[in-house]
């Protein structure tokens, strides 16, 4: 199980961040991101091969946060809200924190999926893995993507982001 742990210190900090990412409560995040290494180490004692380990794991971190999502839509309309908290991030001003998340919140869940992938840095081939979208069809999606996601910050701050 040394595998594991090296495993684990590797990988915990970048999955916390991408379920923060996606949904914005630390309880819930710290929840999915337990369950993914449950997975993984259960996974790995029934001696799966896991052939692409990081997409892997940004799989199963993305699909769990999903599942999350739509079980909160349930009960919330994600799309309308408006005082959400985010962790520590690339900007540190509160306000384009929280207008950033609430523009990520607004989209749809393959868009959220690839603007979270790539604030991560990851390949257009892993972003293609993750949303099961056709690889040659990444880069227009994720542009769309992203330009939907401007038009909600501009829109609710009024310039902040232009």
């Amino acid at each position: 199980m040394k595998d594991f742990q090296k495993i684990y210190e590797e990988h915990h900090i970048a999955m916390v961040r991408v379920a923060s990412k996606m949904v914005n409560d630390t309880d819930v995040v710290s929840d999915i991101v337990q369950e993914v290494f449950i997975y993984l180490h259960e996974k790995l004692s029934e001696d799966v091969k896991i052939l692409h380990l990081r997409s892997w794991l940004y799989r199963i971190t993305f699909n769990k946060c999903v599942d999350h999502l739509r079980k909160q839509r349930k009960f919330v309309d994600l799309s309308q809200a408006e005082d959400v908290k985010m962790e520590e991030q690339a900007t540190s001003d509160p306000d384009k924190k929280a207008a950033i998340s609430r523009a990520i919140l607004r989209l749809s869940e393959k868009e959220k999926v690839l603007v979270v992938a790539y604030s991560e840095g990851l390949s257009y081939k892993e972003m293609a893995d993750l949303t099961e979208i056709r690889f040659a069809s990444i880069g227009k999606t994720l542009a769309r993507s992203l330009k939907k996601m401007e038009y909600e910050l501009k829109k609710e701050q009024h310039g902040m982001f232009r």
